[in-house]
């Protein structure tokens, strides 16, 4: 609890360090983990304490005059009478913060992991300290909403962290006791759970807060109120939607013996439910090709786990997943300014498909504006700005971050003309000018308004990676590696000229003595013939470089130079990661052939007809870092022209220095050259649904990584830390999200108890976990807590109540039992949360019990039925039929049938009816098989022949599931409703058949007719919902009026 040896390392003192006598007391007597100590006179019930020399962990559970009971979470051997108990003042407490999900803990919230790791043991040693939350572990944190001198109270979000691919949006909120106004607010960056993020101050008094709280574990966390549950928890197995349905915020208990598949269910809730806080991850379409860290391109989807992929800082990126799925996509292509206000921004630049979860890394630049205006009568100064936000979206549950403009009103009318105005020029002042740094799935980017679209631009980024591949293509033709840089410069010049095709002439003027010398000392050793023609009268020349291999078949140096860099398709990719001066000579090279520089604005342009050399110029200045765009002009013939705009920087100063067209020459920077990423802005569009591919990378890194076209993307997630190995079976399962795998830990907190824990600790799981629970609810976020099982933790309150010597109830429980489990039970629910933006969330708790030999009259089991509002009871003898989920429809029932309804009336009107009609047969079933015992099926009525073979068929394939298969592990609402109403409305139809005859159509001819129809209804579980609910419910109508079509014939 808060690692609750930590706690107690903070809040307590070291039992060698000075200490009043007061804050002492003395161990009196040890009974395992209950210890009672002496002189403890001040102490306040569920008190932390530290026991012993070794300072173990306790909390009071008794006071007595001056002694205290105390029950210990940790081993109690060796401790002696009159070892020192020292008190805190303080409750036990566990942590919340980023770093809760996909961990798992013991009862008190020591991670288990990190403790296999410190002790190299299985077992957990007396005494270890550990921290519940990593504190050494960096979060990505985004503050919205709040700016300095805002007032906040409790429960306010300030901030979002990104912790895994299913839980992307952790709301970082003021604890609920606290308030303030802003003083501090942290800007967006990494900081650990530790660090200080947010300063207030209240009544002259200064509080400093992290993104971690704190939390009495006993004590319910406060919400703005409850609500009444109105939407079902769906688990995907047909018997308890379609029949025992749970709401979000119910209660929920599922009692069983051993074997009866309470755990399979458990993880079925775990892996399929609706109630938690999934999000998704964003990925590519494929053939997106990837920047590898070699510098190579790959596409996406051949990229494998383990390899490494480029980061913007040069750095690699190791790949530890693949998401993979089927999703609707968008399509991002780059727009650029154009030349000239005719010019359309169009072709060339920056383009992937993603899905519609991807996030986009953007940026919004800062728009301030100060207006006065007149609100009615009263006139105002307003400023307006833009703000990192966030809302709650009510389809989705989703809380979305997002740049909004804001205003603040400064109201004449309380302040004078002049004062306001200088007020709100105060405020605009105060505002950062700095950029807005943020990230937007694709699917929020239509949220914008047109003003913050307008100002919201995505990055591309240099390519710091340098890897030499010329000089090793001009080693193996057997040259000096030295005249890398004059053949790269040629290379850029063949481009520029033709297209990497064919002869490369070179335009001499009367000052082109140094271009001159470059090329013939250059051609003379690649094996190229050099002719020099005059121009007529405009006193120029043309020298060619003849490329033999186009003339004569021969082969020349040069082209086998470039095909060795694939270069034979007219691209210049193999040159992206060479070393800067390669590509700078190479840009050099296409400038001085087809290029103009303005050296009044040290700015380049390039125009060309074809779209590869297009291509080639926007890739090379944009792996050097100078920002290019790409603008349509005027066509050439029937094609049209491309120019490519190269603006002032330091890169592009450093290429120009290396032309040698004199009037393109601009003097080299002094000093290192600074390559930064250039921001691009973008359209989208939605797109028909289509395979995507990503990329989930190591959580020591920044998430981010380059395509080929050096757009710097957001990685698919991150998995969560490794799991201690005597928990592997949990963490391996996955859940399918939109048709792709995720392991379900991304989504979960386990809190267990190892085998040599003492029970005091099992005692004290339970509040753990609900604590933890509603913590993730306050976000606005839906949260299952599966307890499995209460029974243990029961029996760890009958230990305790042993030790302490109360009066036993049945079967020696204590007699408090059932208020402890209401207590429990009651913190579950539907609440408005506290504090701002409104945020509605949910714990619904389900309960597993264990009762001895399968007996439902177990007093846990007892109780527990007193106070929740559903019962899933399994059965036995189903179990050993093989029939799961082996839910008995008989004993089972769920008391949110009323609260439903609204919900069944807006999803399908008839499922209310369709549902009743299904118990009716099913009960009609039990009662006619008492009968058929008796006297045998021969004698049943016609119409009760019919309620058999239904039942039969609702039971067999509808309330069944396998829970292996693809097709029928999961089943959606849509699905169930479907085979509930064909297999209902073969019922009424059939029975409708018999009656409307008097008996000439029977069970037997209905049967013999129908056998393939009835084939068909049993097989409707085998359609996998994966060929998606339009493809399943077109299947299900069609079986619905072919039977009706039999039975019209049938009739007729």
């Amino acid at each position: 609890m808060a690692g609750a040896l930590e706690n107690a390392a903070r809040d307590l003192k070291h039992l060698d360090e000075d200490a009043g006598e007061s804050e002492f007391g003395y161990v009196y007597s040890v009974s395992g983990p209950v210890v009672i100590a002496e002189k403890m006179t001040g102490s306040a019930m569920l008190e932390l304490v530290r026991v012993g020399h070794e300072a173990l962990v306790g909390e009071v559970i008794r006071i007595d005059g001056d002694k205290a009971t105390i029950q210990v979470y940790e081993e109690t051997a060796g401790l002696m009478v009159g070892d020192p108990v020292l008190k805190s003042g303080k409750p036990l407490t566990v942590e919340l913060g980023p770093g809760l999900s996909s961990n798992i803990f013991d009862g008190i919230q020591r991670p288990l992991k990190s403790i296999q790791e410190v002790s190299q043991s299985i077992y957990i040693p007396r005494g270890i300290d550990t921290p519940a939350l990593d504190k050494k572990l960096e979060w990505q944190f985004e503050p919205v909403g709040i700016r300095l001198g805002d007032h906040i109270a409790g429960g306010d979000v300030f901030g979002t962290v990104y912790e895994n691919s299913l839980l992307r949006n952790h709301s970082i909120m003021l604890p609920p006791n606290a308030r303030g106004t802003v003083t501090f607010i942290a800007t967006s960056g990494k900081y650990t759970v530790a660090d200080v993020v947010l300063e207030t101050e209240f009544e002259g008094v200064k509080s400093k807060h992290t993104m971690m709280q704190v939390w009495p574990v006993r004590l319910p966390r406060p919400v703005t109120r409850k609500l009444a549950a109105d939407h079902p928890l769906l688990t995907g197995q047909r018997v308890l939607d379609a029949l025992f349905p749970c709401v979000q915020g119910g209660t929920t208990a599922i009692p069983g013996a051993f074997g009866c598949g309470k755990t399979v269910i458990s993880q079925s809730l775990s892996k399929y439910s609706n109630s938690d806080f999934i999000v998704y991850v964003g990925c590519f379409a494929k053939g997106t090709q990837v920047l590898m860290a070699d510098g190579s391109a790959r596409v996406i989807e051949d990229v494998h786990v383990g390899e490494q992929v480029l980061g913007e800082d040069g750095l690699s990126r190791d790949v530890v997943a693949l998401p993979r799925g089927t999703e609707t996509m968008y399509e991002v292509t780059e727009t650029t300014e154009a030349l000239s206000a005719a010019d359309s921004a169009t072709s060339g630049g920056v383009g992937f498909t993603c899905n519609a979860t991807h996030k986009l890394v953007v940026r919004t630049d800062q728009h301030i504006e100060v207006t006065d205006s007149v609100d009615g009568s009263l006139p105002q100064t307003c400023v307006t700005y833009f703000a990192l936000d966030c809302a709650s979206d009510a389809a989705t549950g989703r809380t979305i971050s997002m740049v909004t403009k804001q205003s603040l009103v400064f109201d004449h009318s309380k302040h004078d003309a002049s004062t306001a105005e200088n007020m709100a020029k105060d405020f605009a002042a105060s505002i950062s000018l700095e950029p807005i740094s943020w990230v937007v799935e694709a699917r929020d980017v239509e949220r914008m308004s047109a003003e913050v679209r307008a100002a919201t631009y995505q990055r591309y980024a240099p390519v710091l990676v340098e890897k030499p591949k010329l000089a090793a293509a001009l080693k193996d033709v057997k040259l000096d590696v030295s005249l890398a840089a004059s053949v790269a410069y040629l290379l850029g010049h063949w481009s520029g000229n033709s297209n990497l095709n064919g002869d490369i002439a070179i335009k001499l003027g009367p000052n082109s003595e140094q271009l001159l010398h470059r090329i013939t000392s250059v051609a003379s050793v690649i094996n190229c013939n050099l002719a020099m023609k005059a121009n007529g009268a405009s006193g120029t020349m043309t020298a060619t470089i003849v490329n033999s291999k186009a003339n004569n078949g021969a082969s020349n140096l040069l082209a086998s130079i470039a095909a060795s860099l694939g270069m034979a398709n007219s691209s210049a990719e193999a040159l992206r990661t060479e070393p800067f001066h390669i590509r700078e000579m190479f840009l050099a090279g296409l400038i001085d052939a087809i290029g103009k520089v303005n050296k009044n604005t040290a700015s380049a342009t390039v125009a060309t007809e074809h779209a590869a050399v297009r291509d080639n110029a926007v890739l090379l200045a944009r792996s050097l870092g100078i920002r290019t765009a790409v603008c349509s002009g005027e066509e050439s013939g029937s094609s049209p022209m491309f120019t490519i705009r190269m603006d002032k920087s330091a890169a592009l100063s450093s290429v120009l220095s290396k032309s040698v067209v004199p009037h393109h020459v601009i003097a080299a920077p002094k000093g290192a050259v600074s390559r930064l990423s250039n921001m691009f802005a973008f359209s989208m569009r939605e797109v028909a649904a289509s395979d995507y591919f990503g990329l989930t990378l190591s959580d020591s890194s920044d998430h981010r990584f380059m395509l080929a076209n050096l757009a710097v993307v957001h990685n698919c997630g991150e998995r969560g830390n490794e799991m201690s190995e005597v928990l592997m079976d949990f963490p391996q399962l996955t859940t399918e999200v939109d048709g792709r795998q995720e392991p379900i830990m991304q989504r979960t907190t386990l809190v267990a108890n190892t085998s040599n824990m003492p029970v005091a600790a099992r005692e004290a799981s339970i509040y753990t976990g609900i604590t933890v629970s509603e913590y993730f609810r306050d976000q606005g976020k839906h949260v299952a807590m599966i307890a499995d099982s209460t029974s243990r933790w029961a029996e760890a309150l009958r230990e305790i109540s042993g030790r302490l010597a109360e009066m036993p109830a049945d079967s020696g429980y204590p007699a408090y039992l059932g208020a402890r489990l209401a207590s429990f039970y009651e913190r579950a629910g539907k609440v408005q949360c506290l504090g701002g933006p409104e945020r509605f969330g949910s714990v619904s708790v389900v309960g597993a019990v264990s009762p001895p030999g399968g007996d439902f009259s177990d007093p846990v089991t007892s109780a527990t039925l007193g106070i929740v509002q559903v019962f899933w009871g399994l059965d036995k003898k189903l179990a050993q039929r093989k029939h799961f989920p082996s839910v008995n429809w008989s004993l089972s029932y769920s008391k949110y049938m009323n609260a439903l309804e609204p919900y069944y009336e807006r999803s399908d009107p008839e499922f209310i009816d369709l549902r009743t009609k299904c118990k009716q047969i099913l009960q009609t079933e039990e009662d006619l098989s008492e009968i058929v015992q008796l006297v045998g099926k021969s004698a049943l009525a016609e119409t009760d022949k019919i309620t058999l073979e239904v039942a039969r068929i609702i039971k067999d394939d509808f309330l069944q599931q396998n829970g292996y298969s693809n097709y029928d592990r999961y089943c959606p609402f849509y699905k169930t409703t479907w085979m509930l109403r064909n297999m209902i409305g073969f019922y009424k139809l059939a029975k409708h058949a018999v009656e409307s005859t008097s008996g000439q159509i029977t069970w037997a001819k209905i049967r013999d007719t129908m056998g393939e129809t009835i084939y068909r209804l049993s097989s409707m579980k085998f359609e996998d919902p994966a060929d998606g609910e339009q493809a399943l419910v077109e299947r299900y109508s069609q079986l619905q009026r072919d039977m009706e079509e039999q039975f019209r014939s049938m009739s007729d």
